[in-house]
Parts: structure tokens; C-alpha cells; sequence
């Protein structure tokens, strides 16, 4: 009688043993998951806040070419054509957007 009891109680014992660990490991892969989420809105943040910048910094360089068309008077057109294009010159690519930044939260729902 009393080795049921004695096996019983410990079955029990290792069962919420089971539990706790299975839990604690649960708990420990949603923390992990909030830091990802974390770093990618900083990462989002930052990446906003950087094309901005090279939005800006490509302004004043039309600004500059701008002055340097028109010979200092700031009236011309904004479609007059630059002389780097008139060359076949390219600017830097880094300036150009094609899409916006994608979310991995939003395409693994659909």
C-alpha cells in the first residue's frame, strides 16, 4: 500500500518537474522573441532615420548642382538637365529607393 502511495506522489512530483522545465524554456523562447522584435524596430528606427539622411544630403547635392547650372542665380527649372547626366554618368545608387523595408512579422501571417 504504501509503495503505490510512494510511486504515486512521485509521479506526480516528475510530472510538474516536466511542466516547470517545459515553462521555463517556453518563457525563455518568448523573452528571445521580444528582443528580436526589439532590435527590429531599432533596426527599422535607425534605417528611417538613415534614409532620411541620404534623402537630405541628395538635396543638397541637387542644390549645389542647381547652383552650378544656372551660374549662381537659383532660377532655373527643377527639370533642367544636369551636365553628369547629359555625359552618361550615373549617380550613386545608395541614393535610390525602390521599396519600402519590408516587415517579417507581416508576410509569415499571410
Amino acid at each position: 500500500m504504501f509503495f503505490r502511495f510512494g510511486s504515486a506522489v512521485f509521479l506526480v512530483v516528475v510530472m510538474s518537474l516536466i511542466g516547470i522545465a517545459i515553462e521555463k524554456q517556453n518563457l525563455d523562447l518568448r523573452r528571445e522573441i521580444s528582443r528580436q522584435h526589439y532590435r527590429m524596430d531599432v533596426l527599422r528606427e535607425e534605417h528611417a532615420r538613415l534614409r532620411l539622411r541620404s534623402q537630405r544630403l541628395a538635396a543638397i547635392e541637387r542644390l549645389f548642382e542647381t547652383v552650378d547650372v544656372s551660374g549662381g542665380d537659383g532660377l532655373t527649372a527643377p527639370n533642367t538637365p544636369r551636365p553628369d547626366r547629359a555625359r552618361g554618368q550615373r549617380r550613386l545608387p545608395t541614393l535610390f529607393w525602390q521599396r519600402p523595408l519590408t516587415d517579417p512579422r507581416i508576410e509569415n501571417r499571410r
